[in-house]
């Protein structure tokens, strides 16, 4: 299943960098409870996404924000407001 991120047509990126990562965490048995690592992952890579920059668009680069905000226990980024076609969304 995909990841339901806050935009009406997420970049790909997206979605391949939080498949890499959970990949690798489940691998190493490190992404347990799924769900709750799933959205942690997700929350890393967008707000990393957001910042902007050539190298916050590297699947592998956003991925790897990801692997070591788990590995290192470090919270989850706060809301993120995204403007979409329509209404507002808080992640």
């Amino acid at each position: 299943m995909r990841y339901p991120w806050p935009f009406e047509s997420p970049d790909p990126v997206l979605q391949a960098s939080l498949d890499i990562a959970l990949d690798y965490l489940e691998a190493t048995r490190q992404a347990y409870p799924y769900s709750m690592t799933e959205v942690v992952c997700a929350r890393i890579i967008l707000d990393e996404w957001l910042t902007g920059g050539r190298k916050c668009r590297h699947q592998i680069w956003l991925a790897n924000k990801a692997i070591v905000a788990i590995e290192t226990k470090q919270p989850p980024p706060g809301p993120v407001a995204v403007r979409a076609a329509g209404p507002r969304y808080l992640t």
